[in-house]
């Protein structure tokens, strides 16, 4: 007879535990999105007011890609992309270094300075390039460790003006979530 009982009291329980859970599950974002391709998992946490988006991800060469607005990109409004890379050795600030190479060749006028983000868990190498008036991008490239085959680039690209504070937290926000789960 006490066995029903708890088994009652454990589903009335449940019920209501659900029950609370699903009334603020409309104002309440989920935890992380997970993003996978071939050979590699890892998570990252859409910030309040900004949108994940797979799908037009490949347009820029990205795994995933978060923005205000679609009208925002076009009008040069921040982008944040996010791409898993396959790592050669630790080195990943070499890596980062050679990609500013490219745009030192290809940009005359770029400016560098430095740009401190960080993560918990994992080593952060950043730099903002820079063409005045003309392109912001802030680059930051995540390596997981020995025990990953690959890491991450994040970069958030801005039409003629550096970030606002409120974007800088926004990307900041993104790569301090980053877990890597494979790959």
């Amino acid at each position: 007879m006490k066995r029903p009982i708890k088994i009652l009291a454990f589903l009335l329980v449940a019920f209501a535990t659900f029950k609370g859970i699903a009334q603020t599950s409309d104002s309440v974002k989920m935890g992380s999105l997970m993003v996978y391709g071939d050979g590699f998992a890892f998570g990252v946490k859409e910030p309040d007011g900004w949108t994940g988006d797979i799908d037009l991800a490949k347009e820029y060469f990205a795994n995933i890609v978060f923005y205000k607005s679609k009208a925002d990109i076009k009008n040069g409004g921040a982008l944040i992309q996010v791409y898993h890379f396959n790592k050669e050795d630790e080195d990943t600030e070499k890596d980062l270094a050679y990609d500013i190479k490219q745009y030192k060749d290809k940009y005359k006028n770029l400016k560098q300075e430095k740009f401190l983000v960080s993560h918990i868990s994992y080593k952060c190498f950043a730099k903002l390039v820079f063409v005045e008036e003309e392109f912001y991008q802030y680059l930051v490239y995540v390596n997981p460790g020995p025990k990953y085959k690959g890491g991450a680039s994040f970069a958030m690209n801005i039409s003629k003006r550096p970030a606002t504070e409120e974007e800088l937290k926004a990307f900041k926000q993104i790569i301090s979530s980053f877990i890597m789960m494979k790959g």
